[in-house]
């Protein structure tokens, strides 16, 4: 992906353009084609370049025209519509790049032009007749854009680093931050650990000029229109056309193609889809990633015939799509503890990471990702039983609870379903916090200093809007939407794969796509006991029967390396590594922990390893920001 920086002084003092070069120049992993920037009176733009679409190799950023001045990371899927609507020639359309249709947009529509565009970007954009510096980022988070607003000064940056190389601004850790992260680890969030850099909030824009900040949201997924056909198919049919307008869509580039494989409905449905629609232009899917391990003694083929290994070998036969399989092993999950979250985040999901060393040397640039269905795209029934119960439709409950139990017989399993599904999601929080079948991060064994944490007792309540179930499944839709994990992860992958040229792409949060499904009856959540029966209808003839995964050799594997990483890590332990002391933690504990001999893998708890990876990521975020004194360091 490309890379955009900026600085504004609210004084009108003259920005220095070596300031943006150090901000470009720390972004050098975004762009290996080069950067540029402007600069003028009180503000500083600057773009670095990454060649996706066709159309991008015309990009010449920072772009200029009638007073306006932008600086765009863009990837705009509707150009054809924009262009109609714009007046854009079908001849002039190749040689248009997509800065230069956002620019148009915005001079025509302001910022109602957001509502027209559909693709993944941030862009920011100088007003110099208004004095005013405004930006904004797609729907879903897809790029990244942050910002410090502090003394007058504002800049923003497509990565931390990009701020952080403003050396006259401190930019210390936010103590707060680091608290809920050592109580709610499993919480993602995009919210940065530096007390004055935030992130651009995913579907909003932002305005800034003399008069102050200003900040809205553009797309509100709560006010997506309800959708009513006649006849069932025509769900379907319409699904299946925005679906491949999507994927479509993300295939707009001369090099390599990937794509995430999993054995899941989500990944196999896209996979399967570019490969045919690459077919159809006479070009193939480069290669297809997955995470599972290859079969072997340690983790042979289970009888299971949804063990996902077997499911992908066939779709990959029946589709002529090659696999790899990624690997990653305990040194891999040592050595991503140790990587600085305060600039990448804090998603964890390190086993991507041989996923992108393997794409890059293929000299891929686009990857293709099934993630974020489960939230809306391909949702299940999460909150639907409660809203059946609330609703009194009784006797479609009783059928879904007899299905899910395995039958009347089963009158454990039956109580059970009815009580955590049904009955518990229409609980006040109270009453369903001490009952929730989730896991309470709070309630494990912390490595923190308890004087520390009393020192933000606060954030023991700040949970994401996804920590409980809601009694009507459009309400959980939403608070997954809110929840921050979509954009938190989508993050951290942008800044791990900027240095191997990749751009992760997600069709299946397409805002049409989204906006349709929202929209879509409750009902259709589950036809004739069959759960994401829209999905399954709509690529009937995509989709393996019966599609659907059981990956326990997946979960052995990770357990694998827990232990490979747990003796690596006490090794290091036992050679005085963790000795330093950190104000945030109790490192005596720390180190007693690191040094407990793990357990076999068939035996080793994930959930003990909670609160140890924690705390050895903020052991080492104290190591690079903190120093002797107990004093936070400036960055870098």
């Amino acid at each position: 992906m490309s890379a955009i920086v900026g600085r504004l002084h609210l004084s009108e003092a003259p920005v220095d353009p070596r300031i943006i070069a150090a901000s470009l120049d720390a972004l050098a992993d975004y762009g290996p084609a080069g950067a540029t920037h402007w600069t003028e009176g009180p503000v500083g733009l600057g773009y670095r370049h990454l060649e996706t679409t066709p159309e991008s190799r015309h990009e010449a950023q920072p772009l200029a025209q009638d007073g306006l001045v932008i600086v765009s990371d863009a990837i705009i899927d509707n150009r054809d519509t924009l262009c109609d609507q714009l007046g854009i020639a079908r001849c002039a359309r190749s040689s248009t790049p997509d800065s230069r249709i956002v620019l148009a947009a915005f001079q025509r529509w302001g910022h109602e032009c957001l509502s027209r565009l559909a693709g993944d970007f941030a862009f920011v954009i100088w007003d110099a007749r208004t004095r005013t510096l405004f930006g904004a980022r797609d729907h879903i988070g897809a790029r990244p854009l942050y910002f410090c607003h502090s003394q007058g000064r504002f800049l923003f940056a497509t990565d931390v680093r990009g701020l952080l190389a403003h050396r006259d601004l401190a930019f210390a850790i936010d103590e707060q931050r680091v608290a809920s992260f050592l109580i709610w680890p499993l919480n993602p969030q995009e919210t940065s650990f530096f007390a004055n850099i935030h992130p651009v909030m995913p579907g909003h824009w932002f305005a800034v000029n003399r008069n102050g900040l200003e900040q809205r949201p553009y797309w509100r997924p709560r006010e997506a229109p309800d959708i009513r056909y006649t006849r069932r198919q025509e769900y379907h049919e319409h699904f299946r056309e925005l679906l491949d307008t999507a994927v479509a869509a993300r295939l707009r580039t001369r090099f390599p193609v990937g794509a995430h494989i999993s054995g899941g409905l989500d990944s196999t449905g896209v996979t399967i889809l570019a490969s045919r629609l690459l077919q159809a232009q006479g070009r193939t899917l480069d290669m297809s990633y997955t995470w599972a391990p290859p079969v072997s003694d340690r983790y042979p083929l289970s009888e299971n015939s949804r063990d996902e290994r077997r499911i992908i070998r066939g779709v990959c036969e029946r589709e002529q799509i090659a696999c790899h399989h990624a690997i990653a092993t305990g040194a891999d999950y040592c050595v991503f503890l140790a990587r600085d979250m305060a600039v990448e985040g804090h998603c964890d999901l390190f086993e991507e990471l041989p996923v992108m060393t393997a794409a890059a040397r293929r000299g891929t640039r686009i990857l293709l990702s099934g993630w974020g269905g489960d939230e809306v795209s391909t949702f299940g029934t999460r909150g639907y039983p409660a809203y059946l119960l609330k609703r009194g439709h009784w006797l479609r409950l009783v059928a879904m609870a007899r299905k899910r139990a395995g039958g009347l017989r089963h009158l454990r399993r039956l109580a059970r379903f009815l009580w955590l599904e049904a009955w518990l999601p229409l609980m006040p929080n109270a009453i369903y916090a001490h009952w929730s079948p989730y896991v309470r991060t709070d309630r494990l064994s912390l490595l923190a200093r308890r004087e520390f944490l009393e020192r933000f007792n606060r954030v023991r309540y700040e949970r994401g809007p996804a920590w409980r179930e809601y009694a009507d499944p459009r309400d959980v839709q939403i608070a997954l939407l809110e929840n921050g994990h979509l954009a938190s992860r989508m993050s951290s992958w942008s800044s791990w794969s900027a240095p191997h040229g990749l751009i992760y792409r997600y069709p299946l949060t397409d805002r049409r796509l989204l906006d349709f499904t929202l929209g879509l009856p409750r009902e259709l959540l589950w036809q004739k006991g069959v759960t994401r029966g829209v999905y399954r209808h709509a690529l009937q003839d995509v989709l393996p029967p019966q599609l659907g995964k059981a990956d326990p050799v997946n979960e052995r594997k990770r357990l694998d390396q827990l232990v490979a990483c747990r003796r690596l890590l006490a090794l290091q332990a036992r050679h005085g590594v963790f000795r330093r002391p950190c104000p945030w933690l109790d490192t005596h504990a720390l180190n007693e922990r690191l040094l407990e001999r793990p357990h076999h893998s068939d035996g080793e708890n994930p959930l003990s390893f909670v609160p140890l990876e924690s705390a050895l990521r903020v052991w080492h975020l104290w190591q690079r920001y903190g120093d002797s004194s107990g004093k936070m360091s400036k960055p870098g």
